[in-house]
């Protein structure tokens, strides 16, 4: 597996704003520099046409008298660690990428320029050295008084630990810049990728304390920061020089820490060798001569053995074993005289119980495991089932009562906890008992009365239950609510006030002898009576309807025309009039009446204006009902050009995205004195038959307001009442039977189908057992770890091995802890059968089987179980088959490593990986090499390529198994494997975690097995330079290392700090063995 490990770029400096126009060069601490106190920077302008220059001085370090801490974002090692690896390198990292050069009075020397703070490491005083420094307070800063310049790193080389750090890499240098360019923003959205970093060069000793300082670096910030005035110093002065002598310098910052043994996980990893298991680790000598209970003979159960040695003696194995361990005897002679003496002494007992010609006295014997969770009381020796198998074989008698020993020793803390489990078992019990005795009552009176009644008379008499009882789909008080059966028919108040004896029910049956509650209850259902005429507004409430009935009646709309076209009208009655005249010749009276009609439509029409059209605001037709204006506007084609138009906005809007935005500046007129305004329309388009943005929320709008102007609700459809479904579904819910064992269910909590839970004869007091998920293998590490696994000393110190898992054991240890678990609940009057299975967990899954995303807690815990419950297990199933089936089944390979390293590194990442045929350069294959292992990049390649520890376990203080879903079989792979085809079996990895950057440098040079193999500068080591350098030394290059890896060089040591910090940055480490390694033999 190749792990992704975070991708960096380094950079040797950053500077922001005008620092970037500072014009002395950095001299790297080898002067003062050309200037005073301060940097400058020039600045040329020109004033009425003549050029003008300025120098202008920057702050500097003088000028800074304290850091906030808030910017320090992390600190290796971590404050007060007392187990740093003394091969790494101290640091401190800021969130201000620019921080550590801000202040620094100087421009780049080339890919140089020092810092103008500086981290320095010195050792604090022990009861056996003195120590480098003293610390004194003072203001405004506290003061690091040095005993000598020589514990400080050179100030000439400061440049060297100062770099940026970017959390991701870039194509070339000009994306790069650009990324830095993006820094020079006051908001810019990559600040969280790119932190600063300074590094001390100190080498550190083992086992020391050390104390970490962040100090200025130049002479001006030293000054200030004690209190002193820095004027007239030169600005580029180092804060201390390579004179001998003490030095106060002021702190910005410290922490302390002190290292460990001078060991990394490197050194300790590689210092692990693989071992093949001795056939006799996991197994015992156990002489079973006097077995006492009256047995005659010893524990001969089918062993054969030389005559000069002990017939009694068996194999005792553990919960772990060497893959080449063999049991002893390999297999029972069921006729040896010691089992049949032993089936006797078990089943007396159970033979005295079912005597009738006895006395029914309790018996003191041998127990037999699991006989309740079987209801198996004897034991027949011949027979190879699991209750027999396990109570005949003296070793797995042994393992069981190893759990007996566990349960009597820590009986008083599970009885404890068991009764806190039960506490809500007993709580529901007592519901159950009342839930049971309310059901039968309630039958009674059910069966008696309710069930009697008609659907009218339940309904008026179980009115108030209807809210809670479904009619399908929606409640039947919806469906009342909704139908032509008011809610008042079934209230309690009309019930009391139509009883019927009551006054009023006396007085209507004298008018009506056949009217009855259930009567008028099913003409309402039946939409034949009302109970009200529908409901009128008020006189005051103003409507549509009334304002329409106070306008004066509509003018036709012939007569409207003839109206609006008055002139042609009376110059019809004109021409009328001269025919008249001409064939009468009555001119006179011709005359007169046209003066009348004149006169007349004068005076009418000025009295009668000429009427809007239909629909037109202001006409009787101009009130228009507001949900039909919301059918209009919904039935508007989509406008995709509609747009907002703005006169004189404060802010012209800018567009964004696909929005358009026109401006036009426009006056009222030529005048240059004329009132202006600018016009902003602006629209975002729709797309393709779509309203465009602005047009969407107009009509939105606009209908939201013709909805307010509705003050006439839609008179609701009321449909008849469906009083059949109503009689069915009210009789269901009504009845004991039913309503009782939904009651109880409702506060349960099942993983299995309800339907059983819902019948109501078995609504009775539950039996439930407590369940532990302790890891039990602990309790038994704790009676001895030779339980665990015997001759545990034959492990050697650094080692890793192959073990396996013994299912028998782990069975029969299991069986025991259960079988005296309910022994213990039975006298303590706990609530049990003896049947519960109390503890099925063997190994401990903490940390490594998580709860996926929407499985439930007791799922989880389900699938960590080892093993079945006992009282499923079958009458002839073996000993040892029984693993839970959510579980790796069989004897499952155990990765066991002996060593330090899981002590000082108990997160380090151990898997297993399948190995592959070795292939060349040019793809062909290499059988004769060392097999492979693949890339893996996604999560189908983790699947197919990788398999975790699905358990663990410990032995104090430095051995850790990791078991695996995996046999020693599939582990170890084919003998002599050819092809892909082939199985090439499996490497065990352990790995270093990734995590955040680190560096240093391996405490020995090892190079790799294979000559081949070029160097890197990931295998620089300390011993490479000179014995006693205190620093890390730019000028110095390691002796007898030539980096060739991919773009190294051995002259990029001391370049710049960029090159240095990849020098220095330590990769992960990982190891892989391959399973062949620790199976030899097998």
């Amino acid at each position: 597996m190749s792990l992704t490990v975070g991708k960096y770029t380094f950079s040797a400096w950053l500077r922001k704003g005008i620092g970037r126009s500072i014009i002395q060069t950095d001299t790297l601490g080898a002067s003062g520099g050309t200037v005073k106190e301060r940097a400058t920077v020039p600045v040329d302008v020109s004033v009425n046409t003549r050029p003008v220059h300025k120098e202008f001085k920057l702050m500097g370090p003088g000028d800074v008298t304290g850091i906030s801490n808030s910017n320090v974002v992390r600190t290796e090692p971590k404050d007060w660690v007392t187990d740093f690896e003394p091969n790494y390198l101290a640091f401190v990292e800021f969130y201000d990428e620019d921080l550590p050069w801000r202040y620094t009075p100087a421009a780049p020397a080339g890919a140089r320029l020092r810092p103008w703070l500086a981290l320095v490491v010195l050792e604090e005083d022990t009861d056996e050295t003195p120590g480098e420094f003293t610390i004194e307070r003072r203001m405004p800063l506290p003061v690091l008084k040095v005993s000598s310049s020589a514990s400080l790193p050179p100030a000439t080389q400061t440049w060297a630990w100062a770099h940026v750090h970017t959390n991701e890499t870039f194509a070339d240098a000009s994306q790069f810049e650009r990324f830095l360019e993006s820094l020079q923003q006051p908001d810019h959205p990559n600040s969280d990728r790119i932190i600063s970093r300074l590094t001390s060069p100190r080498k550190l000793k083992p086992n020391t304390p050390y104390g970490a300082f962040v100090v200025p670096a130049f002479e001006t910030g030293r000054l200030a920061g004690l209190g002193q005035n820095p004027k007239d110093v030169d600005a580029q002065l180092p804060a201390w020089s390579g004179a001998p002598g003490a030095v106060e310098l002021p702190v910005f910052f410290q922490w302390r820490f002190r290292t460990g043994e001078n060991e990394d996980f490197e050194s300790m990893v590689k210092r692990l060798e693989p071992k093949v298991a001795d056939s006799h680790l996991g197994i015992r000598n156990m002489d079973g001569e006097k077995p006492g209970w009256g047995l005659t003979v010893g524990t001969n159960i089918g062993q054969v053995v030389p005559a000069d040695e002990k017939q009694t003696v068996l194999g005792l194995e553990g919960a772990l074993k060497a893959p080449t361990t063999r049991p002893r005897p390999s297999n029972v002679d069921p006729t040896r005289q010691f089992l049949q003496e032993l089936q006797s002494v078990l089943n007396f007992p159970e033979q005295r119980r079912s005597n009738p010609a006895t006395a029914p006295l309790p018996v003191v014997s041998p127990p037999i495991y699991g006989e309740h969770h079987a209801r198996k009381h004897t034991v027949d020796v011949t027979r190879s089932g699991w209750v027999d198998a396990l109570n005949r074989d003296p070793r797995n008698r042994v393992s069981a009562g190893f759990g007996t020993r566990v349960v009597q020793e820590n009986q008083e803390n599970y009885v404890a906890r068991a009764w806190k489990q039960v506490q809500k078992v007993l709580e529901a019990n007592r519901l159950i008992r009342l839930a049971a005795y309310a059901m039968r009552a309630s039958e009674a009176v059910y069966v008696n009365l309710g069930a009697k009644f008609s659907t009218e008379r339940k309904l008026a008499f179980f009115g108030g239950t209807l809210r809670k009882i479904r009619g399908s789909p929606t409640t039947l008080q919806h469906l009342v609510n909704q139908s032509t059966l008011p809610a008042a028919a079934l209230s309690g108040a009309l019930r009391r006030f139509l009883r019927p004896r009551g006054a009023f029910a006396r007085r209507i049956t004298r008018a009506d002898g056949g009217f009855t509650h259930e009567a008028l209850i099913k003409d309402m259902a039946d939409g034949v009576l009302t109970a009200a005429p529908p409901k009128k507004p008020g006189s005051d409430l103003v409507t549509d309807d009334s304002v329409v009935k106070e306008l004066p009646p509509a003018v036709p709309g012939w007569l409207q025309w003839l109206l609006r076209h008055r002139w042609l009208l009376f110059i019809t009655l004109i021409v009328l009039l001269l025919l008249v005249g001409l064939f009468t010749g009555a001119w006179v009276l011709v005359i007169g009446l046209a003066m009348v009609a004149l006169i007349t439509a004068s005076v009418w029409a000025s009295n009668h204006p000429p009427q809007p059209g239909p629909g037109a605001p202001g006409g009787p037709g101009g009130i228009i009902d507001p949900g039909t204006v919301v059918d209009v506007l919904n039935q508007v084609s989509p406008r995709s050009d509609f747009g907002f138009v703005e006169i004189n906005p404060v802010v012209p809007p800018r567009g964004g995205g696909a929005t358009q935005v026109t401006t036009a500046t426009e006056t009222t007129s030529a005048n240059p004195g004329a009132i202006g305004f600018t016009t902003v329309t602006t629209f975002t388009p729709g797309g393709s038959g779509r309203d465009s943005a602005q047009a969407e929320a107009f009509r939105l709008a606009a209908t939201r307001l013709e909805q307010r102007l509705t003050i006439r609700a839609a008179e609701p459809v009321r449909e008849n009442f469906d009083l059949d479904n109503a009689g069915i579904k009210l009789s269901a819910a009504l009845n004991p039977l039913t309503a009782f064992p939904k009651f109880v269910t409702a506060g349960v909590k099942f993983d299995f189908a309800p339907t059983w839970l819902l019948e109501p004869e078995h609504l009775v007091p539950a039996m439930a057992y407590p369940d532990f998920d302790d890891p039990m293998y602990e309790k038994l590490r704790d009676l001895s770890s030779e339980l665990l696994l015997p001759n545990l000393k034959l492990l050697p110190p650094n080692s890793i091995t192959l073990l396996e898992t013994n299912p028998p054991f782990i069975e029969a240890y299991l069986a025991g802890l259960n079988t005296e678990f309910g022994k213990e609940l039975l006298w303590r009057e706990y609530p049990t059968d003896q049947r519960g299975s109390y503890f099925r967990k063997f190994w401990d899954t903490r940390g490594i089987l998580a709860t996926p995303t929407g499985e439930s807690a007791s799922a989880t815990s389900e699938k960590s179980k080892d093993i079945t419950p006992l009282d499923s297990w079958t009458s002839t199933s073996a000993l040892g088959s029984h693993r839970n089936p959510q579980r790796p089944p069989g004897e499952q390979v155990v990765l066991t490593i002996r060593g330090d390293l899981l002590k000082k590194y108990p997160n380090t990442l151990i898997y297993a990986q399948k190995a592959h045929l070795a292939r060349d350069s040019n793809g062909n294959p290499q059988p004769q090499r060392e097999p492979v292992i693949a890339n893996v990049e996604n999560q189908a390649d983790i699947d197919r390529e990788i398999k975790f520890p699905v358990f663990k376990a410990s032995v104090d203080p430095d051995i850790r198994f990791f078991g695996f879903d995996l046999t020693a079989e599939q582990a170890k792979g084919a003998a002599n494997p050819q092809t892909d085809n082939d199985d090439w079996g499996y490497y065990f990895i352990i790995q270093q975690l990734p995590g955040e950057p680190r560096f240093g440098m391996d405490i020995a040079f090892e190079p790799d097995d294979n000559s081949t193999t070029p160097l890197t500068w990931n295998d620089l080591a300390w011993d490479r330079f000179p014995a006693g350098q205190m620093f890390v030394d730019t000028s110095v290059q390691p002796q007898n290392f030539v980096p060739a890896g991919a773009g190294e060089s051995l002259a990029q040591w001391g370049s710049d700090s960029a090159r240095m910090a990849n020098i220095l940055l330590q990769a992960p480490v990982m190891i892989a063995m391959h399973a062949k390694e620790m199976l030899e033999g097998l």
